[in-house]
């Protein structure tokens, strides 16, 4: 996998997020990885979760009907790092996930050398990020947006299905995933609910729209099939939508590259494509 291109520069990892709300509880998940622990993470599904109906680069979290013991499996089983937000009120779940964002950024103590956060969805989601981080103090990565992340990226699709198992679990039990401890690779767990001091700062500076945003390059394309959605993840691309087509949708270089990591089970099911 390919370094992800910014600006002039490159960078050699990313962390991901997703949200989730259910009735009043909003659930936000951050996954930190290098390319190559993304790789894993894909292979680690094509196992894990392939009889639970996974199509890799075809499929989202609203597709898959986990129980809260596979969905702790597979975070369990990433060897990348984990943080999870949580709140309880009636918010706006587009302000609260970058709230929570920039506070997992803040945890993490994500740094801009050689990291680039992903947020889901258009171009507004990431401008909600660096506002809300402003407050904190802390320079943040290189913030881009991929509209359906789901499609292109494993930790995206991880993200999401974790948080919408907590989210799902604490409705019906009013407990989250209670399999869930901290240590490897699940770092800081943090309810915004009685932790209000950052929450409140960022949300209010998202709410008002305050701080400077800044708008990097990345490279996006828009990806209409599964081989494409391939190239444009191995490429370190991000979907956008009207964006032009990836230049190839050749598969057999990432099939090599898979092979080589030993990623038997992703590699054998793109060849199959």
């Amino acid at each position: 996998m390919q370094d992800f291109t910014v600006g002039e520069g490159t960078q050699t990892q990313s962390i991901g997020f997703d949200a989730t709300k259910r009735s009043k509880t909003v659930v936000t998940v951050g996954v930190l990885l290098n390319r190559t622990q993304e790789a894993l993470l894909l292979d680690d599904f094509c196992e894990t979760i392939r009889d639970d109906g996974y199509l890799p680069f075809r499929t989202k979290s609203r597709d898959l009907s986990l129980d809260p013991e596979t969905a702790t499996k597979i975070l369990s089983n990433c060897n990348g790092e984990v943080a999870i937000c949580t709140h309880q009120g009636d918010v706006t779940l587009e302000y609260a996930e970058a709230v929570h964002s920039a506070i997992i950024i803040n945890e993490l103590n994500i740094t801009t050398d050689n990291t680039i956060a992903i947020v889901d969805g258009s171009r507004s989601r990431a401008d909600n990020l660096a506002q809300a981080v402003t407050p904190f103090e802390t320079t943040p990565p290189p913030i881009t947006n991929c509209v359906q992340s789901e499609f292109y990226y494993p930790h995206l699709l991880l993200a999401d299905l974790v948080a919408g198992a907590i989210a799902d679990t604490f409705r019906e039990t009013d407990r989250y995933l209670p399999s869930i401890s901290l240590g490897e690779p699940v770092g800081p767990l943090v309810d915004t609910t009685s932790r209000r001091d950052r929450w409140n700062r960022g949300y209010s500076a998202v709410a008002r729209g305050e701080g400077e945003i800044q708008q990097p390059t990345y490279e996006q394309r828009y990806a209409d099939s599964v081989k494409e959605r391939v190239s444009c993840w191995f490429q370190g691309q991000f979907g956008k939508t009207h964006a032009p087509s990836p230049e190839s949708d050749g598969v057999r270089p990432v099939v090599g590259r898979l092979k080589a990591m030993e990623c038997e089970s992703a590699a054998t099911w793109l060849d199959d494509q």
